[in-house]
């Protein structure tokens, strides 16, 4: 299994999809309609997850820049090895960091 697993910059990183579905939520009472159908039987819909679109395409466009990095990262510099990176790179890689997107294994 370790063969398997990445490294860059001596870390082994994974995507939280679990968190970004959080962070992209939108929490509020309108996802739950109760209309009664008969006098005793309540019917409840659920509208769905709601997702803030803003949020949600800011983060795919930050883990596509990640993902679509195409120059060595020199893994012997450690995190100092990244300051030799990108702008949009290294954006993307400190935002999803420090949101708890990105996380160490």
């Amino acid at each position: 299994m370790e063969s398997l697993l990445l490294e860059i910059c001596g870390k082994e990183l994974y995507f939280d999809i679990e968190r970004l579905s959080e962070i992209c939520r939108i929490e509020d009472d309108f996802n739950v309609e109760e209309e009664v159908v008969d006098d005793s039987i309540p019917v409840v819909e659920t509208i769905g997850i709601q997702l803030d679109v803003i949020k949600y395409e800011m983060y795919r466009e930050m883990i596509g820049s990640l993902l679509s990095y195409n120059e060595q990262i020199d893994n012997k510099m450690g995190m100092v090895g990244l300051n030799s990176t990108s702008t949009p790179f290294k954006l993307s890689f400190n935002t999803l960091l420090m949101k708890g997107i990105l996380k160490e294994l």
